[in-house]
């Protein structure tokens, strides 16, 4: 075995900076949609159907720039019940704040 083979993988600072970037990201989207279920569900309701109301394209690039939020208000326009929705939306939010959380490379 090689000495370059044993030496464990390196983070950039470039990579570092945007793993902390995208996980700010997440966070701070889902805590702008718990302020705007809270404060005024309405506004959820206005969003979904200003996206829905784009042109096929964009639309999809809305989806795939915001899948887990869309996903979320998706939920939200379920027709489930509250708790049960609110329930799902909370189990999303922490999965995916979750899955982008900065992590240190393996050693």
């Amino acid at each position: 075995m090689s000495a370059t083979a044993a030496r464990p993988p390196q983070q950039t600072p470039a990579a570092r900076r945007f793993a902390h970037l995208s996980f700010a990201i997440m966070a701070g989207g889902w805590v702008a949609f718990l302020i705007a279920l809270v404060t005024s569900s309405r506004t959820l309701d206005d969003l979904w159907s200003a996206v829905a109301d784009l042109p096929l394209v964009l639309e999809g690039i809305a989806w795939v720039l915001g899948f887990p939020f869309l996903v979320g208000l998706a939920i939200w326009q379920a027709s489930w019940a509250e708790v049960l929705r609110l329930v799902a939306i909370a189990t999303l939010a922490v999965a995916y704040t979750f899955m982008f959380r900065p992590r240190r490379p393996a050693r």
